[in-house]
């Protein structure tokens, strides 16, 4: 529930952000077909959530039984190097309405000690020093790198 809560607010902040480190600590990007949302953050720690809008999954994490919220099985998240597939939620998420930035194919965005990259097969975000622990998504699937 606290970390829902963390990503409305910091959802609700980044409105309009542009992907620079630099520039923010909190941005909020899209593929450049839209389907693949993300938003991302330093505080506390660098932290990445991304969602899939329409997937083709063959496979879904089932709700956890503890979940009384709303599931999202095609969401992944990276924070403390631990990858978690499916999101419990009473928010929207990552999810882009109206000023989200394209991140388009072959650019890609570091925030703190993760970086996505966007490419025709998905947004891919590892850690890029120590433990290389991330996924990438995309509409057809997932790979997870753990640590």
């Amino acid at each position: 529930m606290r970390r829902s809560l963390i990503t409305a607010v910091l959802l609700l902040a980044t409105i309009g952000a542009a992907p620079s480190a630099a520039a923010t600590s909190i941005v909020h990007f899209k593929s450049p077909s839209g389907n693949l949302n993300c938003i991302a953050g330093t505080a506390p720690s660098a932290f990445v959530e991304c969602l899939v809008r329409t997937a083709a999954w063959p496979h879904v994490r089932a709700k956890p039984a503890n979940c009384d919220l709303d599931w999202e099985p095609y969401n992944l998240s990276l924070s403390s190097r631990r990858v978690v597939v499916g999101a419990c939620r009473g928010d929207v998420g990552p999810r882009c309405f109206h000023d989200c930035t394209t991140l388009a194919y072959g650019k890609s965005v570091s925030i703190g000690l993760i970086r996505c990259r966007s490419a025709l097969d998905g947004i891919t975000c590892r850690y890029v020093r120590g433990r290389l622990a991330g996924f990438r998504i995309a509409r057809e699937g997932y790979v997870v790198w753990r640590s």
